[in-house]
């Protein structure tokens, strides 16, 4: 139940909520709704700080660190929330195909935006001594490492490797401490017209199911075909606020990404959810419908919605996004 409570605040982060208990509709705020105190839930998307503790194929923890903002796109370009069908009771049960277009965020292509120059970015906390000043990349990074999303360019950023490229090549372990809380400055007017800087939590450490994250290329996550991809892990308590009903800044959910990276279009295939507490279950439907090997994703993360600046008199949604992430390849078999 705790599942399905998390999925029912989560999933009323943009339209209205379903009448059954199982799922709420992922991609909007029910009025009254546990998320309508975000200032940027009803904003079209402006921005993103990405900041991820990251077990990449096999090898030692990575920080990734990304910021951008930008201008331009529609407020109807603004990508929803993914939802599984009919609450979870669909033909993909708890799994979103995002195998045409990638049409969820944080997987849908960003058009028409113009990306901003910012005035700063800072980020302190734990494990960062003093301030990081992370810096417009030049060359620009334009790949977002765990959505595939192009950028005209980002401040920090940098392809995975061991160690990794560019920015996040600089980082250390400890510079994304699991719980710890960070603060990010960007200089930008928030929805009162004041410069003021936003705070945020990274999510608990926890060991991801199926050795992901610990598995690299010569020891890949063996799927099996024809079946479900049934597994379990001990998953980290929740935090719903005081009431059991809130979507707090410590809020997080767990997903599981399945990614063909050999697909240069579209290499986004499927998010699934849990169907409880620490256990998935992928129908055998999606398990062949996937790629006969890529990446596989396992990640618990916050996302929360503030609201700064792009231009004057123009407010919109800067997401900002921990995770806790693993990842390694699969072979269906």
């Amino acid at each position: 139940m705790r599942v399905q409570r998390m999925l029912a605040l989560l999933l009323v982060m943009i339209a209205a909520c379903a009448s059954d208990e199982d799922i709420c509709a992922f991609d909007a705020c029910c009025d009254p709704g546990p998320c309508n105190s975000q200032p940027g839930s009803a904003l079209p998307e402006g921005g993103e700080l990405r900041h991820e503790n990251v077990r990449y194929l096999g090898q030692p923890i990575q920080t990734w660190i990304t910021v951008y903002q930008y201008t331009g796109p529609t407020v109807s370009s603004t990508a929803p929330f993914a939802v599984p069908l009919e609450g979870g009771h669909g033909q993909f049960g708890n799994c979103v195909d995002e195998r045409s277009g990638a049409p969820s965020w944080p997987l849908n292509p960003i058009t028409g935006a113009t990306y901003l120059d910012l005035p700063k970015v800072e980020l302190s906390g734990r494990g960062i001594p003093g301030v990081l000043n992370i810096v417009k990349t030049d060359p620009p990074n334009m790949v977002g490492n765990s959505t595939f999303r192009h950028h005209d360019f980002t401040y920090g950023g940098g392809a995975p490797g061991n160690p990794p490229m560019g920015f996040n090549g600089t980082l250390t372990a400890e510079m994304s401490t699991p719980e710890a809380g960070y603060t990010l400055d960007i200089g930008k007017k928030d929805a009162s017209g004041k410069v003021t800087p936003m705070t945020y939590y990274m999510p608990a450490a926890y060991t991801a199911p199926l050795g992901i994250g610990a598995k690299g290329p010569a020891d890949p996550v063996i799927i099996p075909a024809h079946r479900d991809l049934t597994y379990s892990w001990t998953a980290p308590p929740n935090d719903f606020g005081t009431t059991g009903k809130e979507y707090t800044k410590k809020t997080y959910i767990n997903i599981t990404l399945f990614a063909d990276p050999t697909n240069l279009t579209n290499p986004s295939q499927f998010i699934c959810f849990p169907d409880s507490d620490g256990h998935a279950t992928i129908p055998a439907v999606v398990v062949d419908a996937l790629a006969p090997a890529g990446l596989i994703v396992n990640a618990d993360y916050i996302h929360y919605m503030e609201a700064r600046e792009t231009q004057p008199g123009e407010q919109r949604r800067f997401d900002l996004v921990s995770t806790y992430g693993n990842i390694s390849p699969y072979q269906r078999q």
